[in-house]
């Protein structure tokens, strides 16, 4: 006769659920590279306020 489509959406469900899976543990890992880049970076840093090293190195490349 053929194949009967009962296996059909077993499979279907089961491809979706594990997509998902993959979906979640992409989440959970973009979360922890996210948080580790917060850490790494300076709290509470003035954009406005230059870097005394930096600004030696600008006089030094004018002069």
């Amino acid at each position: 006769m053929g194949k009967s489509m009962y296996n059909f959406g077993k499979r279907a469900k089961e491809k979706a659920r594990q997509q998902k899976q993959i979906d979640k543990a992409s989440k959970r890992i973009m979360a922890k590279q996210q948080e580790a880049n917060i850490k790494t970076r300076t709290p509470n840093r003035d954009p406005d306020m230059a870097e005394p090293e930096l600004v030696e190195e600008i006089v030094k490349s004018i002069a």
